[in-house]
């Protein structure tokens, strides 16, 4: 097959993928109907599909008087994938299956993230006790997220990290994991564009344009941190007053936590580099939890939050949005709350109607999406959908990546004009390689 045929046959298989994903079970007949395509090029890339294991035949429809059609669902367990990320303190993996749901988690201390050894010593850890019946080799492939402090050398650090695991790699940054993760569960619309405001150490932004992540521009780095909140508030280093992470970043909080009366030793704030995270989140929780000096402070900072995306997203039109990260997770009554004051209360007044949700993906919103971005780039039959050992001289991925927000059925790479290098990430945030 020519290598313009290898891309279509590979982008028919993936949409069809998707197509059984969204619905549970389809027939043939009705994938035909949905892709536009002749019954016939739906039959031969069943027939693909079936032998390698990824589709399965699962009964039969109702009958209209003639013959049934025969019922096509995903093999769930024919392949998994795992995510990865890599936060101040530890290092967290998702294993999911075929169609996403969760199979196991772990977590391990992590002391230096920025050690690329010490990462690398934690995954292999994590990835020796996550699944130990099947072996890390087993999976189809491994995507990691990316912290926005570590985005930049992401190629290499991806290189560095996945070193002797003989699996398919990939990377991506925080936002765009968060908000595949909460595609793929059924939290964003299929089509249409939707806002995911992800919020760790910085608040990062990741649109989705019928479930297909939009690309930042070369150099950008996708994040609200610098949309300015208040013209006579201090100065930043951008060279703006009153940014956005002035007020609501993971360090803003707990200073302003440590900072009040006592707050800090009683909710036992480590007040670490390492404990940022954990730190942030006990202030949430404290908030949630009718705190009066923790629900100001969380509050002010979930307003200057919704201040923010308002101004990113109104001019787009954008009328959903999911917030999602540890700390707003842990207070999704409350951050509501304030959303609804300073956001949908806004777009209403407008004669607009806009929803934002807070994120229920567990264990991690950037750990099952990293994991389905494993999966979307990596099964193709065509490409990587072997179960064993992936080792293929430093090839380079070329399916599918992150678009559809399902199985892609075009390539990312396609689309972008860029091909699926290393040095992707510093473009769009993405970064792969096979072992």
């Amino acid at each position: 097959m020519s290598t313009t045929g290898e891309r279509r046959a590979s982008a028919t298989d993936a949409a069809i993928l998707e197509i059984v994903r969204r619905r549970s079970q389809t027939s043939r007949v009705e994938i035909s109907r949905e892709l536009g395509v002749t019954p016939a090029t739906v039959t031969y890339a069943v027939k693909r599909l079936l032998a390698e294991g990824l589709l399965v035949e699962s009964g039969f429809a109702r009958s209209n008087g003639g013959k049934r059609a025969s019922l096509l669902r995903l093999n769930d367990q024919a392949r998994w994938a795992i995510g990865c990320t890599i936060d101040a303190d530890r290092l967290s993996l998702a294993a999911v299956d075929l169609t996403g749901a969760l199979q196991a988690r772990i977590a391990v201390p992590l002391e230096a993230p920025s050690d690329r050894g010490a990462v690398r010593e934690a995954l292999h850890r994590a990835l020796s006790t996550l699944r130990p019946e099947a072996g890390a080799h087993a999976a189809t492939g491994i995507g990691v997220a990316l912290p926005h402090d570590l985005t930049a050398d992401g190629p290499a650090l991806l290189r560095e990290i996945t070193r002797d695991l003989n699996i398919p790699s990939i990377s991506a940054n925080e936002p765009a994991c968060a908000a595949l993760g909460s595609f793929w569960s059924g939290e964003q619309p299929e089509s249409g564009l939707c806002a995911t405001v992800h919020m760790e150490a910085g608040i990062g932004l990741s649109i989705l344009q019928d479930g297909r992540p939009l690309q930042p521009g070369p150099g950008s780095s996708a994040t609200l941190d610098h949309v300015g909140i208040d013209p006579s508030g201090p100065p930043c280093e951008c060279g703006g007053h009153g940014c956005l992470h002035q007020y609501a970043s993971a360090r803003a909080l707990v200073d302003r936590a440590a900072a009040r009366d006592g707050l800090g030793e009683e909710l036992e704030l480590r007040l670490t580099p390492s404990s940022l995270s954990s730190d942030v989140v006990l202030l949430a929780l404290a908030a949630a939890h009718g705190e009066p000096r923790a629900r100001e402070i969380f509050t002010a900072a979930a307003a200057a939050v919704a201040q923010a995306v308002w101004a990113a997203t109104s001019a787009l039109g954008i009328r959903t949005v999911v917030l999602s990260g540890p700390a707003l997770q842990a207070a999704p009554v409350l951050v509501g709350e304030v959303m609804a004051e300073h956001y949908t209360a806004r777009a209403r007044n407008l004669g607009t109607e806009a929803t934002v949700t807070v994120s229920q993906v567990q264990p991690h919103p950037c750990a099952v999406g990293a994991a389905v971005l494993a999966l979307q780039t990596f099964v193709s039959p065509g490409l990587a959908s072997r179960g064993g050992s992936t080792s293929q001289g430093g090839r380079t991925a070329q399916g599918g990546l992150a678009a559809q927000g399902g199985f892609a059925a075009q390539s990312f790479a396609a689309q972008s004009g860029l091909a699926v290098q290393g040095d992707l990430t510093a473009q769009c945030g993405v970064a792969s390689h096979e072992a």
